[in-house]
């Protein structure tokens, strides 16, 4: 009798402990799945972090000119080595902060982006030994104009991750024939953006020949209808030089130059998409 006893006793405990020790394996298969959670949580979260670009922040430059003159710009980093780039040149009696918007928007993107003053505009007004340096548009002016656009051109082509051999300019008004005249003597240039280009700014900046001799590389040309000569301007050169590369744009509305932007009609879209496609 006591045997049978001590017999069910002892079953009794070693169930108890059976259940005890289940448990206790449950509860530590619980936590060791929490920490490898927590673990493959935080894991995924710093490659997360670490994959986020950080955007450079936007950088004053200065180069030395034809006459001496001292020209100011802004250069917005790309956040990746060898990337295209773009130079970007105002409209008379404006700067380079017209740009800022979308320098900084291209750089987003993955551009460097290198927006100056120029000469006798914004921060260009001086040369190096402090003598002021206002506004002109005579011929030895025009002259140093171009030396100015050659000298960004070259500094931007030496700047932190940027290509070289992919750069392109985009210019308005007076800023665009520039650009084009600069990069028809230079086939470095990859792409050109005019904004309300004028056939001859000043009577001394023709650009019909410049248009011919750039041949076969990428030219946007944008007006707005409000701005009746550059519209004119744009349809002429459309006529005139037929070419697979070249594109126009004509909006209804929008002013002149870099004030397209304001009137927010997909100007900074088409923009984007030209030197993207063509960089």
């Amino acid at each position: 009798m006591k045997l049978k006893f001590f017999t069910k006793a002892a079953f009794c405990l070693l169930f108890v402990f059976s259940i005890f020790g289940c448990q206790n394996q449950t509860s530590s298969n619980t936590a060791n799945q929490q920490t490898s959670n927590t673990a493959a949580n935080n894991s995924s979260g710093a490659n997360q972090s670490n994959s986020q670009t950080k955007i450079p922040e936007p950088q004053t430059i200065k180069f030395i000119s034809a006459g001496n003159v001292e020209i100011v710009g802004t250069f917005y980093e790309s956040p990746k080595v060898n990337s295209p780039a773009v130079l970007l040149l105002h409209q008379w009696g404006s700067d380079r902060k017209s740009y800022d918007e979308f320098a900084r928007r291209l750089q987003a993107k993955g551009f460097g982006v290198l927006a100056i003053d120029g000469r006798g505009f914004g921060e260009s007004v001086k040369t190096t030994d402090g003598a002021g340096v206002a506004p002109s548009r005579t011929d030895e002016s025009v002259k140093g104009m171009k030396a100015d656009v050659g000298a960004a051109f070259g500094s931007l082509s030496e700047m932190k991750n940027v290509d070289g051999a992919r750069i392109g300019i985009v210019g308005a008004s007076y800023g665009s024939s520039l650009a084009i005249i600069y990069a028809a003597e230079n086939k470095q240039v990859k792409a050109v953006g005019g904004l309300s280009p004028g056939l001859n700014y000043f009577g001394n900046l023709p650009i019909e020949d410049a248009v011919k001799n750039y041949g076969n590389r990428a030219l946007l040309m944008v007006a707005a209808e409000d701005d009746k000569d550059s519209a004119e301007t744009v349809k002429k050169l459309k006529s005139s030089f037929v070419n697979d590369k070249y594109e126009t744009q004509i909006y209804p509305k929008g002013g002149h130059g870099t004030d397209i932007f304001a009137a927010k009609v997909g100007l900074e879209d088409l923009l984007e998409q030209f030197l993207t496609k063509n960089l």
